[in-house]
C-alpha cells in the first residue's frame, strides 16, 4: 500500500512540474508575441508596406509555440495591451543625429518593453485567468 501511495505522489509531483513548465513556456511565447507586435505595429506606422515587404510570420510561430494560435481572445488582449503601451514608439524623438537624417529607435524601445517588469506582470495576470 505504501509503495502505491509513493508512486501516486511521484506522478502527481511530475504532473505539477510539467504543468508549471508548460505555463512558463506559454509566458515566454506571449512575451515574444508582444515584442513582435510592438515591432510590426510601429514599423508599419513608419512604412505601411512593412508587413507586405518583409512577410514575417513570427507572431504566428510564437502563438503556435505557446499553444495559443486559436485563442483569439488571448491574442487580442496581448495586442491591445502592447499597442496601448508601445503604440507611439514610431513617433518618439530621440537624441541621435546623423548626417543622413533622423533615425528611430523602435527596436530599442520594443526590446525594453520586452524586458519590462510591467509586461511580466501583465502576462502573469493574464495566465492566472
Amino acid at each position: 500500500m505504501g509503495a502505491k501511495i509513493r508512486k501516486g505522489i511521484y506522478i502527481l509531483i511530475l504532473l505539477l512540474v510539467s504543468m508549471k513548465i508548460i505555463a512558463q513556456n506559454k509566458g515566454i511565447e506571449i512575451k515574444k508575441f508582444a515584442f513582435n507586435k510592438c515591432l510590426s505595429y510601429n514599423y508599419q506606422k513608419i512604412d505601411s508596406t512593412f508587413y507586405k515587404t518583409y512577410k514575417d510570420a513570427s507572431g504566428i510561430q510564437f502563438s503556435l509555440n505557446g499553444n495559443f494560435l486559436e485563442d483569439d481572445e488571448l491574442k487580442n488582449k496581448i495586442i491591445d495591451y502592447t499597442i496601448a503601451v508601445t503604440g507611439l514608439y514610431y513617433s518618439q524623438k530621440n537624441n541621435l543625429h546623423f548626417e543622413t537624417g533622423d533615425k528611430n529607435i523602435v527596436f530599442c524601445n520594443c526590446f525594453d518593453f520586452y524586458e519590462s517588469k510591467d509586461l511580466d506582470k501583465f502576462i502573469k495576470k493574464l495566465l492566472k485567468k
